[in-house]
């Protein structure tokens, strides 16, 4: 009987396993997407030469933003 719920308990928490790595998957892709919309976003707001500085501002934001979504996906 006891190795029976070893194996039902063992089963659970790799259910349970399983499922968490989905959503974190799921939540940095998120990150992903969010980050090359604000990249094309900046791209499109500062498409002019004499902008380089203010499109590498931006896309620096971006990359901010991306990796504390990230690190809230890992928390």
């Amino acid at each position: 009987m006891t190795r029976k719920w070893v194996i039902i308990l063992l089963i659970f928490v790799l259910i349970i396993f399983g499922s968490s790595l989905r959503t974190m998957a799921g939540c940095k892709s998120d990150c992903r997407d969010e980050y090359e919309t604000e990249v094309e976003s900046c791209k499109d707001l500062y498409d002019d030469p004499g902008e380089a500085g203010e499109l590498k501002m931006c896309i620096d934001d971006a990359k901010s933003e991306y990796q504390s979504c990230i690190d809230e996906c890992e928390s």
